[in-house]
């Protein structure tokens, strides 16, 4: 697959995650107070789903494919895959809005900087699983839309829970 077509991929899974933040900016709501919502007890929260995705964007690149260290190792450990959601850690709207951007553009620029033979170079998953690059790259558009439909789910939980329509 060319780089062109897992970037749309990767830009695709985003713009519908604006999207979810962007209904929740536009919805009245006390923006705070809804990323910190939880649908149920020992659920993350709306702001960790959201900044999950970022922290995965990060590690991944900088872990997974480059063999590295994290561009913000306080960040994933705090939102990446095995932390555990905290009520004192919730971030804002911007904060966000900083690190799906960054993480993503610097996500993005690795790719570009590829050519065929780089998209198809190997890597190894921590659970053994070999996969290219240009595989992990698909992989992270579909994490990106399944913490999407999370957060489309947690969201409707929370309207009807608090009486959003």
């Amino acid at each position: 697959m060319d780089k062109l077509t897992l970037i749309a991929a990767m830009d695709f899974s985003r713009t519908r995650l604006l999207g979810s933040l962007e209904a929740i900016e536009k919805s009245g709501q006390d923006v705070n107070k809804v990323l910190a919502w939880r649908p149920g007890p020992g659920r993350a929260h709306l702001g960790w789903q959201f900044a999950h995705c970022a922290a995965t964007h990060d590690r991944y690149v900088n872990v997974r494919i480059k063999a590295g260290l994290p561009a913000d190792a306080a960040y994933c450990d705090a939102f990446g895959g095995g932390s555990t959601p905290s009520d004192a850690n919730v971030p804002t709207v911007a904060q966000l809005r900083e690190k799906l951007t960054t993480n993503l553009e610097a996500f993005k620029s690795y790719v570009n900087s590829l050519d065929a033979a780089g998209l198809e170079r190997k890597i190894t998953l921590p659970n053994g699983n070999v996969i290219s690059i240009a595989e992990s790259v698909l992989m992270m558009a579909w994490h990106e839309a399944h913490h999407q439909g999370q957060i489309h789910l947690t969201w409707n939980l929370y309207k009807e829970a608090n009486g959003v329509k």
